[in-house]
C-alpha cells in the first residue's frame, strides 16, 4: 500500500517525500542538499514536546537549521509565534513555503549561518529551537558559543533535539556543566515510533 502523502501531528499538516509538491520541488532544485532534504524524526519529537510544554503565545522564536520548517510551522500555527526560520541552505525555502501554504500560516525565512549571528540579532528572540544540528564534532564548539551568546542576549530558553549522536552528547556535557542545562528523553508513537533527546537550556 502506498504511504500517505500527508500526515498530521498535533493539528499541523506535513508532507512526505512522495507528495507531488515535494517531488516537484526536488525536480526543480539544482544540486543536492545533504541535510535539508526530508523531515527528520527529531523534529517530530520536538514538536510533541512543545505541544505538551508550549511556549508563551506570541513569542518571537528562531528556528535554527530549519530544513523544511516543520518546527516553525507548528510554533506559528499552534502558539501564534512570530518565527524566523534560519538555514544555511537557500534551497529549503520553497519547502517551508509549501508547508506554510497547506497550513495557512506565515513564517519568515532567513538564509544565514548561525555562526554569523550577532548578539544584536539574537536580542530579537525570546526562544530558540533546533533539531539535528549537532552532527559533526567541529560543530560542538560553535554551537556552545552560540548558546552562550544567545543567553547573553536575553534569550529565555533553547531546545535542541537530536537522535543522540556523539557530538550532541559532547555539547550536552558542556551545557550541563556550565549552563545548568538538562537532557530530556522523549518517545512518540505517531506518526512513527521513535525516541530522541532534547537539550533544554534556560536563562538563569
Amino acid at each position: 500500500m502506498k504511504a500517505a502523502e500527508i500526515f498530521t501531528l498535533h493539528d499541523v499538516k506535513y508532507l512526505r517525500s512522495n507528495h507531488p509538491g515535494i517531488k516537484r520541488l526536488k525536480r526543480q532544485k539544482a544540486g543536492h542538499s545533504a541535510h535539508g532534504n526530508k523531515i527528520w524524526l527529531s523534529s517530530l519529537v520536538l514538536i510533541d514536546y512543545l505541544y505538551c510544554n508550549p511556549i508563551a503565545r506570541n513569542s518571537k522564536v528562531l528556528d535554527v537549521g530549519c530544513g523544511w520548517g516543520i518546527n516553525s510551522i507548528f510554533l506559528s500555527k499552534n502558539c501564534a509565534a512570530a518565527v524566523t526560520a534560519l538555514d544555511i541552505d537557500p534551497g529549503v525555502e520553497p519547502y517551508l513555503a509549501l508547508h506554510c501554504e497547506i497550513n495557512q500560516t506565515m513564517v519568515d525565512f532567513r538564509c544565514a549561518d548561525f555562526r554569523n549571528l550577532t548578539k544584536i540579532d539574537l536580542c530579537a528572540f525570546s526562544n530558540i529551537v533546533a533539531a539535528d544540528i549537532c552532527f559533526w564534532d567541529e560543530l560542538v564548539e560553535p554551537l556552545y558559543q552560540f548558546i552562550n551568546l544567545a543567553l547573553n542576549a536575553g534569550v529565555e530558553g533553547l531546545l535542541i533535539a537530536d537522535p543522540g549522536r556523539p557530538p550532541f552528547w559532547t555539547l550536552c556535557d558542556l551545557c550541563c556543566q556550565n549552563l545548568g542545562a538538562e537532557i530530556l528523553t522523549r518517545r512518540i508513537s505517531e506518526p512513527v515510533a521513535t525516541e530522541k533527546f532534547i537539550l533544554k537550556i534556560e536563562l538563569q
